[in-house]
């Protein structure tokens, strides 16, 4: 049986490869960026394989390293995080980026019960922006808006969004029938959310050539805020309004729920952090968000 690489060797060759940057990789890994070199020059050879392109400091992988890269990266982080899981009890650190919306409002109120249960995790949240790009360099989570089909990583959905109108009460009369309505009361939408307008009308069976008055905001809170003065119908995803905790004031006069390609989710891509720590943040933030869409159920 051939023997495995050095365990060192394997640890290297993923840093560099996550980092692109032999001098970022040596600090993660505390060590100096020519012990680094040798390392991954030592599953070179053991490979027999040019694993990178190099420029100065900088370690691109090439098609070898891509190849190698997919096929044990997982299995290494899954070996990794049972040695952290069965090892001396210490500080994990893990790095998260979050909306600041979603932290504020969904997040931090929850945060208590997941210190209680590991406090064995360091856990620091980045509401800094761009969390894509930082994914991998230095987050390693991400919680993020994303849309079917259009995102550049893969990701898991967390809270799956749909869309329906609310109204001030008394803005709306639902017995006058959603036809009625559009003809009279303004249509409030979200400028960057366009799509979810044409999906909305299609379900509730309005034709493309109906005459609607649209006004748009650019903003979540600033859409529901003109909903809550009365300027119209507004089209919302559901977590708009979920994040006021049932105190937006606001109505559903016509009941629907139309489904959107839309959800926050959550992607992960081990920077500097615990292996083991994002195993269990990641099952923390599920099981409570399926148990936060449990309680909706039961409440609707």
């Amino acid at each position: 049986m051939r023997r495995l690489p050095p365990t060192g060797s394997l640890e290297a060759f993923l840093a560099a490869a996550r980092a692109g940057s032999l001098r970022k990789a040596s600090a993660d890994l505390s060590l100096s960026v020519s012990a680094l070199s040798r390392r991954v020059q030592k599953l070179e050879q053991h490979t027999g394989q040019i694993l990178f392109t190099r420029s100065g400091n900088e370690f691109r992988l090439n098609s070898n390293g891509r190849r190698l890269f997919a096929e044990i990266e997982e299995p290494f982080d899954r070996i990794s995080s049972a040695f952290e899981k069965h090892g001396p009890t210490k500080k994990r650190k893990l790095t998260v980026g979050v909306p600041t919306s979603f932290a504020t409002a969904w997040l931090i109120p929850r945060l208590e019960s997941f210190r209680s249960e590991h406090r064995e995790v360091e856990l620091q949240l980045d509401t800094s922006g761009s969390p894509i790009e930082k994914l991998g360099d230095t987050l390693d989570m991400i919680i993020f808006f994303a849309e079917d089909g259009s995102e550049r990583v893969n990701f898991e959905p967390l809270r799956p969004q749909g869309a329906f109108a609310v109204a001030r009460e008394g803005v709306v009369d639902p017995l006058a029938g959603l036809r009625a309505t559009l003809r009279e009361t303004p249509v409030l939408i979200h400028q960057h959310l366009p799509q979810i307008l044409a999906t909305w009308l299609q379900e509730m069976k309005i034709p493309k050539s109906f005459p609607l008055k649209v006004e748009t905001f650019d903003d979540g809170p600033l859409l529901i805020a003109a909903a809550q003065s009365g300027l119209g119908m507004a089209l919302v995803l559901e977590d708009m309004l979920n994040f006021y905790g049932g105190q937006s004031g606001l109505v559903r006069p016509f009941g629907e729920y139309v489904p959107t390609p839309f959800s926050y989710a959550i992607a992960t891509k081990p920077a500097s952090g615990s292996a083991q720590a994002i195993k269990l943040f990641r099952d923390w933030i599920i099981r409570e968000s399926k148990h936060d869409s449990l309680l909706q159920l039961e409440l609707a």
